[in-house]
């Protein structure tokens, strides 16, 4: 009998092999043969997957923030109280980077060199993080909305208040990103919750 191949097993197993190539190589410099030999298949197999280089790490992008939306909303459905809503948020987010993101990192960063570098709007504009941040926005401000009518937190412009969240988490993992020894994620969390939460809590 013919010997049946699971698509989707294989598809990740190529992503991650990319991705270690990626993170050892650099974009650029990888090529698709480099990702057939790390994943074991054929160069034919991969464009059976995938036409480039570039949609291959757009699938892992996609493949990332999937993952960790999926987790904070699997979190997010068994908790009502905003204050642990928001709690959740930026520790699963934390979590998920230090623990499968930090390759993933180096290489996003590297792939959005290149799109600048080379005025590449087709690299740029293939990553949606318009569409990320805006969903994130949307996330947090019906959290704050949520803690406002139910006088948890004062009234507050929710827009503005999810931005600045948002932008303080910017600002922590590129921190990390360019050094993981002075960024301590596992302590992250804690301080900005209670930062943040101080300035929002009604009294």
């Amino acid at each position: 009998m013919p010997r049946v191949v699971d698509k989707e097993a294989k598809k990740m197993d190529i992503l991650h092999a990319a991705m270690h190539v990626f993170a050892k190589k650099g974009v650029v410099k990888t090529k698709m043969i480099d990702i057939a030999s790390m994943a074991g298949v054929g160069k034919g197999t991969i464009y059976e997957y995938f036409r480039s280089k570039e949609e291959i790490f757009i699938s892992a992008f996609t493949y990332f923030f999937r993952t960790m939306e999926s987790m904070v909303s699997d979190a997010l459905s068994k908790e009502n109280d905003p204050l642990k809503q928001l709690e959740l948020i930026m520790t699963i987010s934390l979590d998920v980077f230090m623990h499968i993101g930090d390759e993933f990192a180096d290489i996003m960063m590297d792939f959005w060199a290149e799109g600048i570098r080379n005025k590449n709007n087709v690299l740029l504009d293939a990553i949606d993080l318009k569409g990320l941040y805006a969903n994130y926005r949307e996330l947090i401000q019906q959290i704050l909305k949520k803690g406002i009518k139910e006088g948890v937190f004062k009234p507050m412009d929710t827009e503005s208040a999810a931005s600045v969240l948002i932008a303080s988490f910017d600002g922590i993992m590129l921190q990390w990103i360019m050094d993981r020894k002075a960024v301590d994620l596992r302590k992250i969390p804690n301080v900005l919750f209670d930062g943040f939460i101080e300035g929002i809590r009604k009294r």
